[in-house]
């Protein structure tokens, strides 16, 4: 008899009611707000919390803060079936160096973060990558980012360091995260599997120097702590020391952007590398220890379609392919994704978006050798498959300004029976998920001023 599996049921019932809990109140609480949209103003005076809102705001301390929660539940494929809800909450705020101490171009940038529920792959579906993006890096309260952040030479060069995570300024895109599916948001899943590189909301020592010598063109490299505590503890979210530490991580990104004028992101075209400097251990390999976990990676991102000149309404496509430098060493030689996003698809509803991606990673044979070995050794059978590839189609409804909700359907082929303690005995049947996701803008809610 499974003693975990009354543990487990009681977890997937409290996210389920929580979820339930959640949903309903800001539904209630959006209701009476879309009804005054159509009531005659009233001044009102500001709420204590407004009032102090307005006060750090024109002293220079900009809050942000938000609630994302996501629900998905698998219907077919996989190891089982079953629905699972993980969220999490975050506060911090950036301080103004220069309204606060003089210091022009110079700025604090503070970020606490506490996640919790759980993870529908690991749990049921028996994948290595999650169908719901928020969860990971320790279900914990951590600090995810402290840093200062200096600008010099009208902004040319930019220089940021502190307690901070590499994917948060390399091989990234605004639009990633749109999406549910940790195939997409919020960086490419292979860089975790080709690099020992560590994820939001996990925090480690680092920084990056930012070059922009003419308006289109921008350079950036950085240097990173690499740690082996990919899942802290409760207390690990607020350690500073260097404990774990394996070595250490280079990247480097040059890139070429534009503007279509009333466009929400630029337009940008980059190729990277990042050099892994930190120890890892292949037994599919070898015995012993390497060091030179490598990787090299293309993106780009343009608006092809524009509704009306000067609007942000129109179809939005971006891409990455990543290639890993090592051969046999690394679990994974190559990742591909692509997407789209329709912003405004309707006239009607101009902040709405409609959005479709699609993720693939490729496994490396030596690897799968070892799995396959494995599988044998507890009595399964089937070669295991080279590609995982995952899809997700969504669209996220922006009920109100602080308020979005993103009904989602993903779809998993050859899900890579990683996502359990064991590795599945056989290969695993296609996959399909239904997601919601719950975006709250807590500061746009609660009426504070917030900067971008």
């Amino acid at each position: 008899m499974n003693t975990n599996q009354p543990v487990k049921l009681r977890n997937r019932l409290a996210g389920s009611l929580a979820a339930a809990a959640l949903f309903g109140t800001v539904l209630v609480v959006s209701s009476p707000a879309r009804a005054q949209q159509a009531a005659p103003e009233v001044n009102l005076a500001p709420s204590p919390i407004q009032q102090l809102g307005q006060t750090l705001y024109n002293d220079g301390i900009y809050v942000n803060s938000r609630y994302l929660g996501e629900f998905a539940g698998s219907v077919s494929g996989g190891q089982r079936q079953g629905t699972d809800y993980a969220g999490e909450l975050n506060f911090g705020a950036t301080f103004d160096m220069e309204k606060l101490a003089g210091i022009q171009g110079g700025s604090f940038h503070v970020l606490f973060t506490q996640r919790h529920g759980n993870n529908l792959a690991a749990q049921t579906i028996n994948n290595s990558v999650s169908v719901q993006q928020i969860y990971g890096g320790g279900q914990t309260a951590q600090l995810t980012i402290f840093t200062y952040e200096q600008k010099l030479f009208d902004n040319m060069v930019d220089i940021e360091a502190g307690r901070t995570d590499m994917p948060d300024s390399f091989d990234v895109s605004s639009f990633y995260c749109d999406f549910q599916s940790n195939a997409i948001c919020g960086n490419p899943p292979d860089m975790g599997k080709i690099t020992t590189t560590n994820f939001y909301a996990v925090a480690v020592w680092g920084g990056r120097l930012l070059i922009t010598p003419t308006p289109n063109v921008y350079f950036k490299v950085g240097a990173y702590q690499s740690t082996n505590n990919e899942n802290p503890d409760a207390h690990h979210g607020f350690y500073w020391g260097t404990a774990g530490s394996n070595g250490y991580l280079l990247p480097v990104e040059l890139g070429y952007k534009w503007k279509t004028p009333g466009a929400i992101a630029n337009n940008r075209y980059d190729v990277g590398a990042i050099f892994d400097r930190a120890s890892y251990t292949a037994p599919y390999y070898g015995p012993g220890t390497f060091n030179n976990e490598s990787a090299v990676y293309v993106q780009g991102q343009q608006m092809v379609y524009q509704d009306a000149p000067n609007s942000p309404d129109g179809v939005y496509v971006f891409g990455e392919a990543m290639l890993g430098t090592a051969g046999g060493k690394q679990v994974s030689n190559l990742q591909a994704e692509a997407g789209m996003i329709w912003q405004g698809p309707f006239a009607s509803r101009p902040n709405d978006n409609i959005g479709v991606a699609v993720s693939g990673i490729h496994y490396n044979n030596r690897y799968l050798n070892s799995l396959y070995q494995t599988r044998l050794a507890e009595g399964g059978s089937g070669y295991p498959d080279h590609n995982l590839i995952m899809t997700e189609i969504h669209y996220a409804w922006q009920a109100n300004k602080w308020l979005n909700i993103m009904p989602n359907f993903q779809y998993i082929i050859n899900p890579d029976g990683q996502g359990f303690s064991t590795y599945s005995t056989h290969n695993l049947s296609n996959v399909a998920v239904f997601g919601i996701q719950l975006y709250v803008d807590l500061p746009t809610l609660f009426g504070m001023p917030t900067k971008s």
